[in-house]
């Protein structure tokens, strides 16, 4: 049964392929020895694993030679003997599902014949499909969760396939939300999205005469911000963004031509119709009847952002979520799992890669067990081997008003915010070669908290995020018209009221924690350059890059800059 999920606090959601499900504690049936469950969204009919694929299924698996770099499935094959078969493949029966394997070719990795098991990551997670045999079949991955989580014996651990939304804030028509003023911020002139026009020029920026975009002009290697988001579109800062040719001009900032041997580097395919690209018309959440998507425009306002702060940095969007701001985990997962390889490349110096510096995820999901994600998950596993290269995490913190974790939020470390500077309490797994995840909420114009930020110890700081100013892509114009429109009487042109989906002039306010984690972003990519610019006058020219230690004890220094002094301090260290 396809669902349209509405979100954890209502937060509204288009239909999608794959099917997606509400896990709803109230309707689950109590399981003796079963920990309770917290609501979450996830998706229908998809596991994620960590760990070893069982010989028993490996031994079942169909492998066509193919070299398609895009997602294939491999079937596995029920076994004769139903007692040789795993507890998830008879709950996958039960349901009138068989499993499959979903895998990822790499070809840069691999030759074209090698073995299809070789793209599976049992390290960092793979995935498991629930395949209908039938048109009645329903795949229910909670069930199959539940039925593997019986059996103690198996080398694996599965989590659900969570749905997860990025974080601006918008509108909840579904929200119970005591607070009424939560609602004000997505108001157009309140914090909603709506156009604005920008006086100022373009951000301060040093450019080389000799048109190297990755060096300042006295030498220094340029910070390089990731940001896993909707893409970048068309604008007089970025250059132009067209689905024709996603990897053209970035106008020196944004580094467009980013991609692995395999395709690009996030997992979000173009969409049939450029006009649903979220960054070029941001129509397709209601194609035929507007208004624009939800999202549309997002991670263009996020690069404006990281560029006014930094102007410095080189950008490198990463397309994960579309305009409906709805995206698998596993996705997302793949994406910076993917991300880390361009890295690891740019380290080595490959040509035509960049080692990143900054991430921003500005996007999360509610998890039923919260206290499963302490420590042993894919998602914190490929943030982690970022990390531990030198790459600062940023995240959002969420637009709730909740004191429930949200992931990846959540990872970072405990912190008293209470103290000057800032004390981690709970360190978790951060360490002097492994710097945090940083979570970031959200403040008002005037400096105060926006209502709606998400907060608890795992909330590292608070940054602008309601009622900023940033870019967003010219090219967006929804169906909403101005309420009046007339001809002048002494002149050619027209008099109307503000269209409030015309935003051709380049800019927007917006509100939501997704706006906030960007400032630190850039923060930390300003203190980042200031850093390296010392390095060099005190050990001469050097490539930051590719001196390992030396790459996160400068990530740390400038986190330590941006946030005002967040350092370890006594905060105990874990055993890694």
């Amino acid at each position: 049964m396809t669902e349209t999920p509405s979100g954890p606090s209502g937060r509204p959601m288009r239909p999608v392929d794959p099917p997606m499900r509400y896990l709803d504690p109230n309707a689950l049936r109590a399981r003796p020895g079963r920990r309770a469950v917290e609501p979450t969204w996830y998706v229908a009919d998809r596991v994620i694993v960590h760990g070893e694929l069982p010989g028993g299924l490996r031994d079942r698996l169909r492998r066509p030679g193919t070299d398609d770099p895009r997602p294939r499935l491999l079937d596995v094959e029920y076994p004769d003997d139903d007692g040789a078969a795993t507890r998830v493949e008879r709950e996958a029966r039960r349901q009138g599902c068989r499993l499959g394997l979903q895998v990822r070719y790499r070809p840069d990795a691999q030759g074209a014949e090698g073995d299809p098991l070789d793209g599976v990551d049992e390290e960092h997670g793979f995935v498991l499909r629930l395949l209908p045999e039938n048109q009645d079949a329903e795949p229910d991955a909670w069930g199959a969760l539940e039925a593997d989580g019986a059996d103690e014996s198996t080398s694996w651990s599965l989590s659900l396939d969570h749905v997860m939304t990025a974080l601006p804030f918008s509108s909840h028509p579904f929200s119970s939300h005591p607070s009424a003023g939560m609602a004000e911020y997505a108001v157009p002139g309140a914090g909603g999205r709506a156009p604005v026009r920008w006086l100022g020029g373009a951000p301060s920026r040093q450019v080389r005469d000799d048109g190297d975009m990755w060096r300042t002009p006295d030498g220094v290697l340029r910070p390089v911000v990731a940001v896993l988001d909707t893409g970048v579109g068309t604008h007089d800062w970025f250059g132009t963004y067209s689905v024709d040719d996603p990897t053209g001009d970035g106008n020196g900032v944004v580094v467009r031509d980013a991609v692995l041997p395999d395709g690009p580097i996030g997992t979000l395919p173009f969409p049939e119709y450029p006009e649903g690209d979220a960054e070029i018309g941001g129509a397709i959440t209601s194609p035929l009847t507007g208004p624009l998507d939800p999202v549309a425009g997002h991670g263009t306002f996020i690069a404006g952002i990281v560029h006014q702060v930094c102007p410095d940095a080189l950008i490198l969007p990463v397309r994960v979520v579309d305009g409906s701001g709805v995206t698998a985990e596993s996705d997302v997962i793949e994406s910076l799992r993917r991300l880390a390889r361009f890295h690891r490349r740019g380290l080595d110096g490959d040509v035509g890669y960049v080692a990143v510096d900054v991430v921003v995820l500005s996007m999360g999901y509610y998890h039923e067990r919260p206290e499963d994600m302490r420590w042993d998950h894919p998602l914190r596993a490929v943030l982690g081997e970022l990390r531990d290269s030198g790459v600062a995490v940023v995240v959002a913190a969420g637009n709730d008003g909740e004191t429930r974790p949200e992931f990846p939020a959540a990872f970072a470390p405990s912190v008293d915010r209470r103290t000057e500077p800032p004390t981690i309490t709970d360190a978790g797994d951060t360490s002097a070669s492994r710097p945090p995840i940083l979570t970031v909420g959200a403040q008002n114009p005037d400096g105060t908290t926006a209502l709606f930020s998400n907060d608890g110890p795992w909330v590292t700081c608070l940054r602008p995020g309601a009622g900023v100013v940033s870019t967003v892509p010219k090219t967006l114009d929804g169906p909403l018209t101005p309420s009046m429109r007339l001809k002048e009487r002494h002149s050619n042109q027209y008099r109307s009221t503000i269209d409030p989906e015309g935003f051709q002039g380049g800019f927007a306010t917006w509100s939501g924690t997704s706006f906030a984690a960007p400032v630190l972003a850039g923060e930390i990519a300003r203190a980042l350059l200031g850093v390296r610019r010392d390095a060099e006058a005190e050990a001469g020219p050097g490539r930051p890059d590719r001196l390992g230690g030396e790459r996160v004890r400068q990530i740390w220094s400038a986190i330590t800059t941006a946030t005002g002094g967040l350092s370890l301090g006594g905060a105990d260290r874990p055993e890694r």
